[in-house]
């Protein structure tokens, strides 16, 4: 195990060998634009990465995370303990999709995730079962991930996550089947001459919006330094700037 001191106020544990968060966390929750008094779903919480970025962001009402790999989830108990925010953070071991194990939560205002998105039948699956689980759809496709946040959403309650473009137009059309309407969109590139390798959505329940495209946002110069815009999400976290890639799962 690694242990980070990500800033002034957070310390994560990461396993050495097995799947690491890269830089969509900090993303995701700087895209959120959460609100006070409200519920929150991480769904992969992983080692608790984005549960801890939000109770260190805001004051929302409760934050609780699930995730299905044990080795993960205990790690997450461990991050969550370490940095005094289990009165904060509610984690579950269980699978997101196990009506069971979810229908005694009430709904919640947001759900995020930052789940697998390669097919079954694409790429060479990773001999490390961790990273297998979060970058393939294993355990959980996009279809029962929309299928079940939807009936996890309150009434214009907000869904958002991080997928790569090529398969934009299959989330589009997923969204729209589940009454979940997209909102707000924005590209992620590595830098100003690359394409994208990611996209952040958000989708509204039940409530047909406009679809604002927000402007690119480019991680790195040419230099190979951060982007003013993307020091200004890292420091909106105290966060000690490391070389975190844009990771293709």
């Amino acid at each position: 195990m690694h242990t980070f001191n990500l800033s002034s106020q957070l310390m994560i544990e990461q396993s050495t060998d097995g799947y690491r968060y890269s830089i969509e966390p900090f993303l995701l929750v700087h895209f959120s634009k959460l609100l006070t008094g409200t519920r929150l779903l991480d769904v992969g919480a992983g080692c608790g990465i984005i549960p801890l970025l939000v109770a260190m962001q805001t004051s929302i009402k409760e934050i609780v995370g699930i995730e299905i790999q044990k080795s993960l989830y205990d790690i997450a108990v461990n991050n969550i303990s370490r940095n005094d925010s289990s009165d904060r953070i509610r984690l579950i071991h269980g699978n997101f999709i196990n009506a069971g194990l979810i229908s005694t939560l009430n709904l919640f205002d947001t759900i995020i995730s930052n789940p697998p998105y390669r097919k079954l039948n694409t790429g060479r699956i990773n001999p490390n079962h961790e990273k297998a689980i979060a970058r393939h759809e294993i355990s959980i496709d996009l279809n029962s991930l929309l299928s079940k946040t939807s009936s996890l959403l309150k009434y214009k309650g907000k869904f958002i996550m991080a997928y790569p473009p090529l398969r934009l137009r299959e989330v589009q059309e997923r969204l729209y089947f589940y009454k979940l309407f997209p909102s707000r969109l924005r590209f992620i590139h590595s830098s100003s001459e690359a394409d994208s390798r990611i996209f952040l959505i958000e989708a509204v329940k039940n409530q047909q919006v406009e679809c604002i495209i927000e402007p690119p946002l480019f991680v790195y110069n040419k230099d190979g330094s951060f982007t003013k815009e993307m020091e200004k999400i890292y420091a909106s976290f105290n966060y000690f700037s490391r070389s975190h890639h844009i990771k293709e799962k």
